[in-house]
């Protein structure tokens, strides 16, 4: 069976977009799934809930994640470890820490837990259209001997952006408090805070010497903002996708370029996705608009299923020569949207390699705990059967400079689109 346009929408929505519920009644799960221990009867309430949760991790990990290779005995004495870790009765803070854990045992960085967020303790930056209370970043969390918190993006408007925040800053101290990988799940809790509250931080400039900000906290509206232009001297479209509506983004970007072929169509097209990490990512819908045809297979655990594109010409998109540029900080979809693209010789990859955080991840919400927990669950792969989860896309054009190292005003990167496109 081959997937086209408006069943793939519905399949990948399954993965991408639809906060699923798990039961532990649901019968399709427990067909397939080792028993699950009984909770324990005359236990507290909220430990009974907490284990409730528990056991929908496990039983969703153990039917639905990538890697089915669970039989290990690590995996199942961390099972039994954090159970028993449970059982002894905890708080809320310490059953995250314990399934934290529990997925640190299959050392895999696209297993992640969501903490809820409370209504006193904003986000610091948002994918949501609509308001929140923050200082108006996006970020990339601390990774391994990279102890920082990578700025990815600034509001305009924003508290941040007055306080000469900019994209390719790295946050290196939270008032006085330096940044770790360790606590890089509660790294940002020190960023958030009550709206007309103040926050010091150290920042790092690329080429400059760090400097400590004071930045008040304040509502932040955030808008869909993909930017479609002609690049400066050149007949050169630039595209740099906003996910804030992630739905609205494909027709925001077709409209932006038939604005842009108006009188005259561009020579060539750069597509930026170095800083793209929204598991809302538009897959189809920008597939749509550059290829047309078969264009690689959706694997889970259930299968493999061709994926068919139906494409859409809009002033030239189908034929326009096309750059993507990407990054160390390229992840999810829009890897395996930029490797189906090298894949077909459609486009040329230029950037760093991807970390290979290319799955589909599964959102599980725990209904008593209010949390979330992403679980790779479906694996998309080119026409050449190339996987990109955990190997990453090696661009065809490789730089030696990370996101980190320079700025918007002198953006190598973005220089090497250009003249590959006017060669």
């Amino acid at each position: 069976m081959t997937i086209r346009n408006d069943r793939l929408r519905r399949l990948v929505a399954v993965f991408l977009t639809l906060v699923i519920t798990l039961t532990a009644c649901a019968p399709s799960l427990l067909n397939r799934t080792p028993p699950t221990p009984a909770i324990p009867p005359g236990l507290p309430k909220s430990t009974q809930e907490q284990l409730s949760d528990y056991n929908l991790v496990v039983q969703a990990i153990q039917t639905k994640y990538l890697d089915s290779n669970l039989s290990g005995t690590t995996w199942q004495a961390a099972v039994t470890t954090y159970r028993d870790r449970i059982l002894q009765g905890v708080d809320n803070t310490r059953f995250f820490d314990a399934l934290d854990g529990l997925l640190s045992s299959l050392h895999d960085d696209d297993l992640v837990v969501i903490r809820p967020v409370t209504s006193t303790s904003p986000s610091a930056s948002s994918n949501v259209s609509g308001t929140f209370s923050g200082i108006g970043v996006q970020v990339a969390l601390p990774e391994p001997n990279m102890n920082r918190i990578l700025v990815l993006k600034v509001y305009a408007g924003s508290p941040a952006e007055a306080a000469g925040i900019q994209a390719h800053d790295s946050i290196l101290r939270v008032d006085g408090q330096p940044v770790k990988y360790t606590d890089r799940n509660n790294v940002l809790s020190r960023v958030r805070g009550p709206s007309g509250s103040q926050v010091t931080l150290t920042i790092h400039t690329p080429g400059k010497a760090n400097r400590d900000v004071i930045v008040t906290r304040a509502p932040i509206t955030t808008t869909s903002q993909s930017i479609v232009e002609r690049l400066p001297n050149t007949n050169l479209a630039y595209i740099l996708p906003d996910l804030t509506d992630a739905e609205a983004t494909p027709l925001d970007i077709a409209q932006g370029l038939r604005d842009l072929s108006n009188p005259q169509e561009p020579d060539g097209l750069i597509l930026d996705l170095r800083t793209i990490q929204n598991g809302n990512f538009p897959f189809t819908g920008l597939l749509e608009l550059f290829v047309n045809g078969h264009v690689g297979t959706l694997y889970t655990r259930s299968g493999k299923t061709p994926i068919q594109i139906t494409g859409k010409n809009i002033a030239g998109s189908q034929i326009i020569p096309m750059v993507v540029l990407v990054s160390d900080q390229t992840r999810g979809e829009a890897e395996s949207f930029a490797g189906i693209l090298q894949d077909l010789g459609r486009a040329k990859i230029i950037g760093n390699r991807t970390p290979g955080s290319a799955p589909i991840l599964l959102p599980v919400s725990l209904p008593n705990t209010g949390a979330q927990v992403l679980i790779p669950a479906g694996d998309i792969r080119g026409v050449k059967n190339v996987s990109w989860y955990k190997h990453g896309i090696q661009p065809d054009i490789v730089s030696n400079q990370d996101w980190e190292t320079y700025t918007n005003q002198n953006d190598p990167i973005l220089t090497t689109a250009e003249q590959a496109l006017t060669r």
